[in-house]
């Protein structure tokens, strides 16, 4: 028996020795590899967070503009803050690179539909509209066959971002979306960009689709001109009534965190009207803002935000501090109200001298709607205008003959035109004040035709138009009846000799009677007197 249980402890002694050898490589090849995949982790993580440093230490452009204001850093890659009245840029950040644009292509797609569709017109879903989106992507599953209007369609867009909806517009505007992506690289390239092409009207992944944060900057600010584009954009929630194709309504909600609260309202911005997400694993995050800071319509867009685990961070934090930035280093100024270097009035721009006819207002008006954007340390006058005369050769009718632009820091910070009155005018004076000073005193009269020199060293041309028009009336006048008299000299021929008869009838009319009798008589004696000599 003893030896039974001696056995048995060899035995069991034996199986965990065997066991404890078998296990042993089992156990270090699992540790060897967790300890890789950490490694692995670790090293994408590293790598991961190089990329954000690199994009958040990445050069702004604009801070190296003399006397511009210092700008904040971001860790979107490409950035760009715009005024869209005047286009003026307030912040660069690799604003001309090309970039995957994701979703934020649909307000290209909403701009033509707003430009070539009226919004009670109905779309209805082809197959290619509905199944050719990706299986996945943002979509508020419309069926084929259904029928919306395009205000609906431009709602599910720009709030639910729906894809099947921008395709639907695009195939209703121009019968397919192949087409439909010509008509939006035609109309990118009438806008001015020259980073962009756009392959599809929704955004989904395609290498040949990219545009640039300049770019999207250009089509936001034409678009911001629709006001049906800041009602649709600028709304948070909509209700889409039931259809031909569903029996029940649908809330869509607006993604962009700083118009709609739905899923966090920590960056609900009263000041913002519109705007447009957007996001693909290529692209990752975009966004367009667009908000009213200090009378200045805003437009900032960025590209290529690294996520977090916190939700809208740090894409919406970016423009935040962009907009502020902005807000607290911009003003707009009127250039009518603000000009210095050129003024229109009596004796100023274009002085036509004292009128004939009394003073009247000038025949050339300064826009008063001309803004221009500038740091809130400079004024008008310390940017440098240019003057454009408008070229209508090619027959276009317009009452504009130049435009006044003025830059700053070597960027074009605002225009206004300048424009036939329309009335009868005697003066619209164009010169530079320093002069006009002089003329004000009235210490010397003023020239039909005298030069000036403006601020920035420009000759400028003072001409008295009025008396220009009239020696040039004249002259015409003059010129007609001289050649009127000629051809009737040429044509007909005049005598004179009509003059000497009518003055010897004129001297015989001049005697009385009682003359002419006693010449009569006196004639006849002298010739009775000398027939008696014969």
């Amino acid at each position: 028996m003893h030896f039974i249980n001696r056995l048995k402890r060899y035995l069991l002694v034996s199986v965990l020795c065997v066991t404890t050898v078998f296990s042993m490589p089992v156990q270090a090849k699992t540790k060897s590899k967790s300890n890789a995949q950490k490694a692995a982790e670790q090293a994408a993580a590293a790598a991961l967070q190089a990329e954000v440093d690199a994009r958040y230490n990445k050069e702004i452009d604009s801070n190296s503009w003399e006397n511009w204001p210092t700008g904040p850093q971001v860790y979107a890659e490409s950035a760009i803050v715009m005024e869209a009245s005047t286009g003026t840029i307030l912040y660069a950040k690799g604003i001309d690179e090309q970039h995957y644009p994701a979703s934020i292509t649909k307000i290209m797609t909403v701009l033509l539909a707003l430009e070539n569709c009226q919004m009670d017109e109905e779309v209805t879903f082809s197959h290619n509209a509905v199944y050719s989106i990706d299986y996945g992507s943002s979509s508020i599953a419309r069926d084929e066959g259904e029928v919306l209007t395009v205000e609906e369609c431009l709602y599910a867009i720009m709030l639910e971002s729906a894809n099947e909806c921008a395709n639907a517009i695009a195939e209703h505007i121009s019968g397919s979306t192949e087409e439909f992506a010509n008509l939006m690289n035609q109309r990118a390239a009438e806008l001015g960009c020259t980073n962009t092409h756009f392959a599809n009207p929704s955004g989904l992944p395609n290498e040949e689709h990219y545009t640039s944060a300049h770019d999207m900057a250009l089509i936001t600010s034409e678009a911001t001109k629709h006001e049906e584009f800041r009602k649709i954009s600028g709304t948070s929630r909509y209700v889409l009534r039931a259809t031909n194709k569903k029996s029940d309504e649908l809330l869509m909600n607006n993604h962009h965190y700083m118009i709609s609260g739905y899923k966090t309202s920590k960056y609900l911005d009263p000041t913002v009207f519109a705007g447009k997400t957007g996001y693909t694993t290529a692209a990752l995050n975009t966004l367009v803002t667009c908000a009213t800071r200090n009378g200045m319509d805003l437009v900032v867009v960025t590209m290529k935000s690294q996520g977090t685990a916190e939700k809208g961070v740090p894409i919406y934090p970016d423009t935040q501090n962009l907009l502020n930035y902005a807000t607290e280093n911009f003003q707009k100024v009127n250039i009518a109200e603000n000009e210095t270097n050129f003024t229109i009035g009596q004796n100023q721009m274009f002085d036509a001298g004292t009128s004939i006819f009394g003073n009247s207002a000038p025949m050339i008006q300064m826009d008063t709607e001309g803004y221009a954007i500038l740091p809130v340390t400079a004024s008008l006058s310390d940017a440098t205008p240019s003057l454009t005369f408008n070229d209508n050769s090619d027959g276009t009718d317009s009452d504009i003959i130049a435009t006044l632009s003025y830059s700053y820091a070597g960027q074009t910070v605002g225009s206004t035109n300048l424009y036939m009155a329309g009335t009868t005018d005697t003066q619209f004076p164009f010169s530079n004040t320093e002069n006009a000073s002089d003329a004000a005193d009235g210490s010397a009269s003023q020239n039909h035709i005298s030069t000036a020199r403006t601020a920035s060293g420009m000759r400028v041309i003072k001409i008295n138009l009025r008396v220009i028009a009239w020696a040039g009336g004249t002259l015409a006048a003059l010129i007609i009846v001289i050649l009127l008299g000629h051809k009737i000299m040429k044509n007909y021929s005049i005598r004179f000799d009509f003059i000497t008869k009518w003055r010897k009838r004129a001297d015989r009319n001049s005697f009385s009677s009682k003359n002419r009798r006693r010449y009569k008589s006196r004639k006849r004696w002298k010739s009775n007197f000398f027939k008696k000599f014969k």
